[in-house]
């Protein structure tokens, strides 16, 4: 059932067998399994069922070091968390995004790819997919399609699945209707507490704006807050950082990851008249209404091992967004303005961007007369665009900023810098396609900056999805959960989602975070009650 915290009895104590803070698609995931699995399951979410300023004030903070989105415009406050406003992209990582590579630093992971794959279906179906099938061939022959034919192995055609699933909404009648789920709305998680010395999480202090408090107990606890909010709730649980629980290392909030993201220039074919229908969102045969399929260029394992690189894959901008005008700051704030009126992003900051926007009236109107003229036919150019991984470092991290939210709690801090190796990785990735086009007689990719890294470093773009900052590893003094996601020196604590990430590919991380949390309810389900 869903319960407005802010009507509890303050002076009273929720118990349950699993409390679940955070109602994103990782929290949902595992309230849902767990409760198929017979547990009693409290689920906290400091949101309501839609977006509100307050609410979403409690996800304001610092960042510092290279550009990045304020924080408060990167994640939702709200049961659905981010999917809320996401665009559904899907796709399991990489086997080679497993090993350890000694050409990424803290590559790793503590089990491999096979181990994850065996969720992946159960995810995809929580996602609202159909078949987990990523293989490109077989999605050629049912389309008719065909991928652009590059020569040589330094790239392959990667399969993503598309839908716009918002998981509050797709999945608020299950939690509704389950005997064994107790949602509480509005719920805010302060603080987890720990006897004095004790090796276990006794209760949730919950606060909800109205002045309410009130205390969650459980036999397990679960952070699955995101990759920002995981680490923050830890770090203030605890009388300094230093003690918090889970930090006898210092490892909470390092290691921040992040995917980079560039518009590094343009595809030229040699033939115009050359599809790329393969490579844009077509319909699933046998899909369910709103999904679709789509091919992007990825960078072969081989090619990595190589040329020693990061992970990485190129697509293509939409035909009408071929001219160098969609390029520009004032172009880029229309469009942020208008995902933000679709409801693709988290609302606010409108006014910012029409300033910026507004100040380049002669852009804008060539950027729409673009969208209205360019056509289905042949294409000059196509305007392409890269996510690539960028590795764990330990220096990015996540701590408690001076400014505090509404419970006089310190809001989170960020610190965030693109790597030199990443970008000069990223800069490989585009350099090795060039060549392949060129030796398939297909054309040639240009680039928008020189061969220094200055620019693409410049043009760096941060995905948004947070990453790495209570990292997974067997080894206690490398990463702040064990295999089993469970926060090493306690005994009934884990952590869901893509703060667990040793590394994080190219791929969006909903799928794989929703996989893990399947396997993470599995997990509990086992153990004893």
């Amino acid at each position: 059932m869903l319960v407005d915290a802010r009507r509890l009895d303050s002076s009273g104590t929720v118990e349950c067998d699993v409390c679940i803070v955070g109602g994103g698609p990782a929290g949902i995931t595992l309230a849902l399994e767990l409760a198929n699995g017979g547990r009693r399951v409290c689920l906290l979410e400091s949101g309501g069922l839609d977006h509100e300023r307050r609410s979403q004030s409690l996800l304001a903070g610092e960042v510092v070091g290279s550009p990045y989105p304020p924080l408060i415009e990167t994640r939702c406050a709200m049961l659905g968390g981010a999917t809320s406003v996401w665009a559904g992209w899907c796709r399991p990582l990489d086997a080679i995004d497993f090993e350890a590579r000694d050409w990424v630093p803290g590559s790793g992971w503590p089990f491999p790819r096979d181990e994850l794959l065996r969720f992946i279906p159960r995810a995809h179906a929580l996602c609202g997919l159909g078949d987990a099938d990523y293989d490109a061939g077989a999605w050629e022959a049912r389309a008719g399609l065909g991928r652009l034919p590059l020569v040589g192995q330094d790239f392959e055609a990667a399969m993503f699945h598309t839908r716009v699933w918002r998981f509050g909404t797709e999945h608020r009648r299950s939690l509704e209707q389950s005997p064994d789920i107790r949602v509480l709305l509005h719920a805010t998680a302060l603080k987890l507490r720990a006897p004095d010395g004790g090796d276990r999480i006794a209760r949730a202090e919950v606060g909800t704006f109205n002045g309410r408090r009130f205390e969650v107990s459980a036999r397990r606890f679960v952070l699955a807050a995101g990759g920002i909010e995981n680490a923050r709730l830890l770090l203030l649980s605890g009388e300094t950082p230093g003690r918090a629980v889970g930090n006898d290392r210092g490892l909470v909030g390092r290691y921040f990851m992040e995917h980079g993201f560039i518009n590094a220039g343009s595809f030229v074919p040699r033939d115009p008249a050359r599809s790329l229908a393969f490579h844009f969102p077509f319909a699933a045969e046998g899909g369910l209404p709103g999904q679709a399929v789509r091919a992007v260029l990825a960078l072969s394992a081989k090619a990595q091992r190589e040329g020693r690189l990061r992970n990485g894959a190129v697509f293509f901008h939409p035909a009408y967004e071929a001219h160098e005008v969609f390029d520009s700051p004032a172009v880029h704030a229309m469009l942020e303005i208008a995902n933000r009126l679709r409801g693709r992003a988290v609302p606010g900051g409108l006014g910012r961007r029409a300033a910026t926007a507004l100040r380049s009236p002669v852009e804008l109107l060539t950027a729409a007369w673009r969208k209205v003229t360019a056509g289905a036919g042949p294409q000059r150019r196509w305007r392409t665009r890269a996510l690539f991984e960028c590795a764990p470092n330990r220096d990015n991290r996540v701590t408690l900023a001076g400014a505090k939210d509404a419970f006089g709690r310190p809001l989170a801090r960020l610190e965030w810098r693109a790597g030199d190796a990443d970008v000069v990785s990223g800069m490989a990735l585009h350099q090795r396609f060039d060549a392949s086009l060129r030796a398939a007689g297909l054309g040639h990719f240009e680039p928008r900056f020189a061969g220094d890294s200055g620019g693409w470093r410049a043009a760096v773009e941060a995905g948004k999805h947070h990453m790495g900052t209570t990292r997974m590893h067997a080894d206690p003094r490398q990463g702040v959960v064990d295999a089993d996601a469970r926060v090493h020196g306690v005994a009934n604590l884990y952590v869901a989602g893509s703060s667990i990430f040793p590394t994080g590919g190219y791929a969006n991380p909903t799928l794989t975070l929703v996989a893990l949390a399947v396997r993470l309810a599995r997990h509990l389900s086992q153990e004893s009650p």
